[in-house]
């Protein structure tokens, strides 16, 4: 019999790698996205990734024999509502740019981060993470740079753009929700709301306009729900340690992943300009997660 309490004192124990799992999971969850056929409606696709997520949070929480409500209902709820909107936005941009143009733009979210986190949370930005923040963004402002489109024969409309980024939005304030619930509720508790709220939420539109998924559709929708499922278990447990704007910069780590997808599945063109941008994001991550030892 699988000890669920066992695994999760392993994990916990891996701190900041939680969320280098997190940011690899997630990408593979945009990869299944995007081989999806563009027939299958984007809440459709949310809606089985949600029903997929549901099942499996609920069995471990019968499982563990935790109240599957929680404690803070309100802001449970909230997290799904914000949750459900930034997947619904970033599975749009993913669909209609490049993966590695949509998964840059997805990570502008740590510059909202660390303005909800001081808003809402109280959160200290220390200045390594001030400097992070600052090379990270620069490296994206790079490769979304119109000269550097134009190189890589890129055309990109302004909606999907604008589209992308209301979900980085989203994704900020919905990190902010995990972290304060971290505090007072169990793990499974948080995920299992993102999920239940997105299944109340779309069900009414997904069964009026139903349209029918081929087996291999199916099997990357599978795909959707799995990884997302575990994209989202690292991503709470390494919330649970870090303070939110450092977790949000070792995310950006994504960013190298959704390049590779695109680069291997759809022939996606990466120049010198974007490299550049990227070890900027690269090395952003590293100074946020780098200790400096003080002489004394």
């Amino acid at each position: 019999m699988i000890n669920i309490s066992k695994i999760e004192n392993r994990l916990n124990s891996l701190k900041k790698f939680n969320l280098i799992f997190a940011s690899f999971f997630f990408s593979l969850m945009t990869l299944c996205v995007k081989k999806i056929d563009n027939g299958v409606p984007i809440y459709e696709l949310v809606f089985f990734r949600s029903i997929i997520s549901l099942l499996i949070t609920r069995s471990i929480l019968n499982h563990k024999k935790i109240n599957p409500w929680g404690n803070n209902k309100p802001l449970l709820t909230l997290r799904g509502l914000l949750g459900t909107l930034a997947l619904v936005c970033i599975f749009y941009a993913i669909r209609n740019l490049p993966l590695s143009i949509s998964t840059v733009i997805q990570y502008t979210y740590p510059i909202f981060i660390s303005i909800f986190a001081g808003m809402f949370i109280n959160e200290k930005i220390t200045r390594n993470i001030v400097i992070a923040l600052m090379i990270g963004w620069t490296g994206i402002l790079i490769i979304l740079n119109s000269t550097q489109l134009s190189n890589i024969n890129v055309e990109i409309e302004n909606i999907w753009v604008f589209i992308a980024f209301l979900g980085s939005i989203f994704t900020a304030l919905a990190y902010v929700t995990v972290k304060k619930l971290a505090f007072t509720e169990d793990v499974y508790v948080i995920i299992q709301y993102f999920p239940l709220v997105s299944l109340i939420i779309l069900m009414p539109i997904t069964f009026i306009n139903w349209v029918t998924p081929n087996w291999n559709d199916l099997i990357w929708i599978i795909g959707i729900g799995l990884f997302t499922q575990l994209g989202q278990t690292f991503l709470t447990l390494g919330l649970k340690r870090l303070p939110a704007s450092e977790a949000s910069t070792i995310n950006y780590l994504q960013v190298f992943f959704g390049s590779i997808w695109g680069i291997i599945f759809f022939n996606e063109t990466i120049n010198i300009n974007f490299l550049i941008g990227a070890l900027l994001v690269l090395l952003g991550t590293i100074i946020s997660t780098t200790k400096i030892i003080k002489k004394t």
